[in-house]
């Protein structure tokens, strides 16, 4: 993906007869980490530096942001078209606004129309332009670039563009402690943390932890929320509870929440206000939809007080097996990277039919959304993409908590018959640590393609793959292949070979030669082509070929396994279709249709020579005057033109290259006007020019 690029242009106003004050001014901006994750992420500031300007002189004129990567999705007032984004100006008494208001024109541009003030006694300004937010590229350390240009009424000279003002990456990493394995739990006495560990009821971790720092904020200003954490839930049997806690306590706060599968001691979790840098803290949402938007905290902190400890329990509403749960951020510490424990309980009084059931869960950043516009959704809001795995951030892979991979299998190698049933064999992977085993398998041929088949595909915890062999169209052979199950950096992967062999059933059939294609020899062009005209076929199975055009047998030059170079019948007509037929061994192959023409000219690669008979490059000149030779197949004789750049010659010399079959020599003067230049040369019969060759020119 190409970096986003933001325009800025700002369109003059039909003006009164008055004077409108010029600007010279120099941009700035601090790049902002933002999060590849969301859709409504906004850039850094921009700051323009600007002096030169009339003392209390006017300054009048629109403003235009146009991005060609990523939509603009500020907030949108339906009614009006405008966006939140803030342009204000200091001309020496402090920010103010500058009059204008930013209209949304198009999903990617936007208009802060009729800017309308007046400068100081010093003549100069100082911009701001904040809250543009974007869709971020969606290749990770990819920066947002700003160009900025403008005119209008007011002159305004804009220096140092373009301008970095973001890098997406990763804000999301996360560690899930184990799969949902649905059976009988019991539920605590009391809806509480404590209560439900000590009844031993089954639950399971989700650990969250900031890509980057910064990446879990509170509510800001112009924000409909903080930061949220989004888990859905599906796939339970019929009578499950689920309850996860009301409060969750960070890494930084004063005790983390935990349940004791990733790590850290069973806890509630301690937070304690006020604290100068900020503690982690995330508040359940209640009555969140189903995106993950709206909804009312669980909790919010007060600024100061004593150390509060958490421990009460809120259920998720299931429906049909599936519900959500939604978190967001009301207290953090920006200067660390954070991360925080999310313990799921499940009750269930019976055991589910046919056994246990094992559940998904997903997690995500939230408000999920597919709406990457300018609109009335909620800022921010996020694609619902799978976090990566947080433990290389944390440098905890190798823990005991985390799952291991391991694989065990017969021997993955096949016998097959042409045409016979597919042959089954059975991998089995199984998780000898701990936590949640999230795998996938996959194929590489190292011969052959398409001839193993495996189900599941991928999959969570332990689980036996099937696999097949099947010949299909394959001919007789030994056939490699290598299968790997891959479960992540933490878990590791596991490779093997597998290898089929196939068995004819039947004499295989003798293999004939193959035509693919016909093309002209000097550009490897599928044109019409005229007799005279050296060509070249690609095929397989073409050595020691010959060549028939409509039953004439052609001049063949050069065969190997895959092309023949040979002469098109000079006897063959000017215009309409042939065949062509290539026979190797007395087997012919299956004709191929191609179309003649008068002419069609084309000049072979590196074959303009100056007139010491040496190549014509970039570092090898012709001199202006003096005469290039060109080698080229497909011309007939007479009506010869030469282009050179933008002048037509006519040729000193046009026929065939003495000594070759098929080849034509064309020698013409470089018109001596012609100054110092790189540019094209072609040759024309009539209508039909060969495509263009390069050629250097120097004017003495």
């Amino acid at each position: 993906m190409r970096p986003i690029a933001i325009l800025m242009a700002a369109f003059g106003m039909t003006g009164e007869a008055q004077t409108f004050s010029a600007l010279n001014c120099a941009a700035t901006a601090v790049p902002a980490l933002v999060r590849l994750e969301g859709v409504t992420e906004q850039v850094g500031d921009i700051v323009l530096n600007c002096t030169g300007g009339t003392p209390n002189g006017l300054v009048r004129g629109d403003l235009r942001v146009i991005s060609f990567g990523g939509n603009m999705t500020n907030k949108l007032n339906p009614n009006t078209n405008a966006i939140d984004a803030v342009l204000t100006v200091n001309t020496g008494s402090g920010e103010m606004s500058t009059g204008a208001t930013p209209v949304l024109r198009a999903q990617n541009q936007f208009d802060f129309s009729a800017m309308n003030f007046n400068l100081g006694p010093s003549g100069t300004a100082v911009f701001r332009l904040t809250n543009i937010r974007v869709v971020p590229p969606q290749t990770a350390e990819l920066p947002f670039q700003l160009a900025l240009a403008t005119n209008g009424p007011s002159a305004i000279r804009i220096d140092n563009s373009p301008l970095t003002v973001g890098i997406a990456t990763r804000a999301l990493l996360a560690t899930y402690s184990s799969s949902f394995f649905c059976t009988v739990s019991p539920a605590g006495a009391e809806q509480t943390f404590d209560s439900f560990l000590r009844a031993f009821t089954r639950f399971a971790s989700i650990r969250f932890t900031e890509g980057f720092s910064e990446s879990f904020r509170r509510r800001e200003p112009l924000n409909d929320h903080g930061t949220r954490l989004m888990m859905r839930y599906s796939g339970f049997p019929a009578g499950s509870r689920l309850f996860v806690p009301d409060v969750l306590v960070g890494s930084t706060g004063t005790t983390p929440t935990a349940v004791g599968d990733l790590g850290l001691a069973p806890n509630g979790g301690r937070f304690q206000p006020g604290t100068p840098q900020g503690q982690l803290l995330l508040a359940r949402v209640r009555n969140a939809d189903a995106s993950g938007a709206g909804g009312t905290l669980a909790y919010q902190p007060s600024s100061a007080g004593p150390a509060v400890d958490f421990g009460a329990l809120g259920e998720i509403v299931l429906s049909n097996g599936s519900g959500i749960a939604v978190f967001e951020v009301v207290e953090s510490d920006r200067t660390a990277r954070e991360s925080v424990q999310l313990p799921t309980f499940l009750v269930l009084e019976q055991r589910p039919a046919g056994g246990s059931v094992t559940a998904s869960v997903a997690a995500s950043f939230g408000p999920i959304t597919t709406d990457g516009t300018a609109s009335t959704g909620p800022v921010p809001r996020f694609q619902a993409l799978n976090p990566p795995a947080d433990c290389t951030a944390l440098g905890d892979c190798n823990a005991p908590f985390f799952p291991r991979l391991s694989v065990d299998s017969e021997a993955l190698t096949y016998n097959v018959i042409q045409g016979s049933s597919p042959q089954t064999r059975f991998i089995r992977v199984n998780n000898t640590g701990g936590g949640l085993l999230n795998w996938a398998a996959n194929i590489q041929y190292r011969s052959g393609a398409g001839w193993l088949t495996i189900d599941p595909a991928s999959g969570f915890g332990n689980a036996t793959i099937r696999m097949d062999a099947s010949a299909g169209t394959l001919a007789a052979g030994t056939y490699e292949a290598v299968l790997t199950i891959d479960a992540g950096p933490v878990a590791g992967r596991v490779s093997g070979n597998v290898s089929m062999i196939v068995r004819p059933f039947a004499p295989p059939p003798i293999p004939i030669p193959e035509v693919s294609s016909v093309v002209h020899a000097a550009t490897f062009e599928a044109v019409p082509l005229a007799p005279g005209t050296i060509a070249t076929i690609f095929g397989a199975r073409l050595r020691g070929g010959t060549v028939t055009v409509n039953g004439v047998n052609a001049r063949v030059f050069f065969t190997n396994d895959t092309q023949i170079n040979f002469d098109i019948p000079p006897s063959l007509p000017v215009s309409g279709t042939v065949n062509l037929v290539v026979r190797v061994d007395d087997r012919p192959s299956l004709a191929r249709a191609i179309t003649l023409a008068a002419a069609s000219p084309g000049i072979f690669p590196g074959a303009v020579l100056n007139q010491d008979f040496s190549p014509n490059s970039a570092a090898n000149p012709a001199l202006s005057g003096s005469v290039v030779q060109i080698f080229l197949t497909g011309l007939p004789s007479g009506n010869t033109k030469v282009r050179i750049h933008d002048y037509t010659v006519d040729p000193l010399y046009a026929a065939g290259a003495p000594g070759f079959i098929g080849l034509q020599q064309v020698n013409a003067m470089v018109p001596e006007a012609l100054q110092s230049i790189t540019s094209d040369i072609s040759v024309c019969a009539g209508s039909a020019c060969s495509p263009n060759r390069p050629i250097t020119v120097r004017r003495p």
